[in-house]
């Protein structure tokens, strides 16, 4: 219960301190700027006249905003109980991402050439248009058809605008903006690393998409403010003005109905409901309906049910017409809190009780982890929440600090988990359990990061050609009688880049760059793709050799497409150094977050991921080798071959990460 309370008041906190929210206390001291120094250059408005419209106790301790202030305060407790239940855009990426590779047969690899940065930048642009026009739509959708009106009517009851009538919305109205974004960047994700991969990073500013960042700290809280700010006619053609939000909020229907847009007011010239602000403020804000007492707590949230059932059954809704009126009266305001707190209450009980929950940050797709999460709550029971990014997670927890709900890190190799490490993002972990599954080489000497499997790099060659023979070790692969039949991901792909910090290891720098040259000198052309394209390659005759991973061979060889198993049969495996130091393999693992709330369940969560059931469920779904000595491996992966493996500190890989980088930037691979 105190865990619940303490939740519930770190959620009334987080809006101020979190720049993805509208009220950041950065971005209302960015709003005061805003006013003052626009209010001079647009109208010649004196700092002190700026500062007591915006500040007035008038506007700010009028009726309205304290009902605004408690209807924040309510909904923030409703949603506690309501938004987890909700389907997340994490699902919704993933399922529209694997129904791509579907209905496209594969991949798309647009834009080859493009940087990380333009590719990113193309990704956070049109996420942020694609998302500004959903909410567009959806707005006008609220204020057009009854049904809804009857819900967003709750926020235009407002008659006085300060930051906080944002949250003057009425639950069902917040539930569909929810799931309004749920979709919309869904689907952005999916679409943008179906066809860039990797490149797809969200640029952000504080771990805010960079636009709406920039839009926010700009002024954007004097949308909701008596401070009348136009930006011009040719401007507010193109930007929502605060002005034009104010004439939006109109008790006048002539004026009010109109400026739908939450930035760019685009929509509404292309939709035809742009109304430019001019010089004239409203006479009033509100709705001119008859709606008697606005910030009744019981008009605010029982009284748009009542409305929306007779949208819904008006040729049965005569006898009810006198409910609205009951909703006026004082005793049932005073039975509203009853009722709040008893529904606070069931909410509080709902998330309370049952099972532990874990909250894991994943590098991983949680598709491919599903198996686990599956099973380790058939086993205990917990109830596993999952947020998925391929880059940027690391920043994200350092933002968060002690705020951050993340219990436990999953990564997709050594060098992700470095970096967790290296910015004393993890906790270490007294496990005796961890310590005997683990090898001492494939886990962090303080025991803060721990591999749950491996990763072979292995060569896969042609069965058309007769010299394979010739490649024993993977220095052969330099050799220029292999001019032109080598194909190849990029080089700096952590996956390669790790490789050459193993040569680096063994070898040395110089060696390694004289490997990695050859190497590049023998590529039949330039590097692209994965470890898959690689393999495709070889079947259609661009090339006879290529480097990678094990487990991508198993997943060509067991597809449900046809084509793809034509891939894995037209080659062989070889596992190089095997009369030396032996094959080179990454890891995936993780770790629990420095500051996570239930490190006791993460622990519990960490030791069964190299349990027996866990460690075969690598091999069997995932084609991984076992990181647990006494697991043995299972007969598929024994079936390629039985390999000796480099046991080298696998954190060294990591170590000799940027000078490995150095390394492939010379030699231009």
């Amino acid at each position: 219960m105190e865990s619940l309370i303490a939740d519930y008041f770190d959620k009334l906190v987080d809006p101020f301190i979190n720049p993805q929210k509208r009220v950041f206390i950065g971005y209302l001291v960015a709003s005061i700027i805003a006013a003052i120094v626009l209010s001079y250059f647009l109208s010649g408005a004196k700092v002190r006249v700026t500062l007591a419209t915006f500040f007035a106790r008038r506007v700010w301790w009028s009726k309205s905003a304290r009902a605004d202030y408690m209807i924040a305060a309510i909904n923030q407790a409703l949603m506690m109980g309501v938004m987890q239940r909700l389907v997340s855009k994490l699902a919704v990426a993933t399922i529209l991402f694997e129904a791509m590779h579907v209905w496209f047969d594969g991949r798309l690899e647009l834009l080859p050439e493009a940087s990380e940065l333009v590719i990113g930048g193309l990704f956070t642009l049109t996420l942020f248009v694609f998302d500004d026009a959903a909410k567009y739509a959806v707005h006008r959708a609220f204020h057009q058809i009854p049904l809804l009106w009857c819900f967003h009517r709750v926020h235009h009851t407002a008659e006085t605008l300060t930051p906080f009538t944002v949250y003057r919305t009425h639950p069902v109205e917040g539930v569909i903006f929810a799931l309004r974004a749920v979709f919309v960047q869904g689907i952005a994700i999916a679409v943008f690393f179906f066809c860039f991969g990797d490149r797809a990073e969200l640029l952000t500013i504080l771990g805010a998409n960079a636009f709406l960042f920039l839009f926010n700290i700009t002024g954007a809280n004097l949308r909701h403010s008596h401070v009348w700010i136009s930006y011009g006619q040719l401007v507010e053609r193109i930007l929502i003005s605060p002005a034009q939000h104010q004439l939006h909020h109109s008790v006048k229907p002539s004026e009010g109905n109109a400026n739908f847009g939450a930035v760019l007011a685009i929509w509404d010239w292309f939709g035809g409901s742009l109304r430019l602000a001019g010089e004239r403020p409203p006479k009033a804000f509100g709705v001119d309906e008859n709606f008697s007492t606005p910030h009744n707590l019981n008009s605010i949230y029982l009284a748009p049910l009542f409305d929306a059932f007779h949208c819904l059954h008006r040729p049965f809704a005569k006898g009810l017409n006198k409910m609205p009126h009951l909703l006026e009266n004082n005793n049932f305001h005073r039975n509203l809190f009853g009722g709040m707190a008893v529904l606070f209450g069931l909410i509080v009980l709902s998330t309370s009780v049952g099972a532990a929950e874990l909250n894991i940050y994943s590098h991983r797709q949680p598709f491919l982890i599903k198996p686990f999460l599956d099973a380790y709550k058939a086993k205990t029971g917990t109830k596993i929440n999952i947020v998925y990014a391929s880059k940027g997670l690391a920043q994200r927890l350092q933002a968060e600090g002690t705020r951050s709900p993340a219990d436990v890190i999953l990564t997709v190799d050594i060098a992700r988990l470095y970096v967790y490490a290296d910015k004393n993002l993890l906790a270490p972990v007294d496990s005796k359990i961890l310590r005997e599954n683990v090898p001492a080489h494939l886990r962090d000497s303080g025991d803060r990061w721990f591999a749950f499997s491996k990763r072979a790099r292995i060569v896969a060659v042609s069965k058309r050609i007769n010299d394979a023979k010739f490649i024993r070790r993977y220095e052969d692969l330099a050799d220029p009688k292999w001019r032109g039949r080598i194909c190849s991901r990029p080089g700096s792909h952590v996956y390669n880049r790790a490789l050459v910090a193993s040569m680096i290891q063994s070898n040395g720098v110089k060696d390694a760059q004289t490997w990695a040259q050859g190497v590049f000198d023998n590529l039949a052309r330039r590097p692209q793709g994965n470890d898959r394209a690689q393999v495709k390659a070889i079947y259609e005759g661009v090339c006879d050799i290529a480097i990678i991973n094990n487990y991508y061979f198993g997943k060509l060889k067991h597809s449900d497409k046809p084509d793809q198993r034509d891939w894995a049969a037209a080659v062989n495996l070889i596992f190089p150094n095997q009369g030396d130091r032996g094959t080179h393999v990454n890891i995936s693992g993780g770790g629990i977050a420095k500051h996570s709330q239930n490190k006791a369940e993460a622990v519990r969560f960490l030791e069964f991921l190299t349990s027996k059931v866990a460690q075969d469920l690598y091999g069997a779904i995932n084609y991984e080798y076992p990181v647990n000595p006494a697991v043995g491996v299972p007969k598929e992966l024994s079936s390629w071959g039985v390999f000796n493996e480099d046991q080298m500190p696998i954190a060294r890989i990591a170590e000799l990460a940027p000078e490995a980088q150095k390394v492939i930037d010379r030699v231009g691979w």
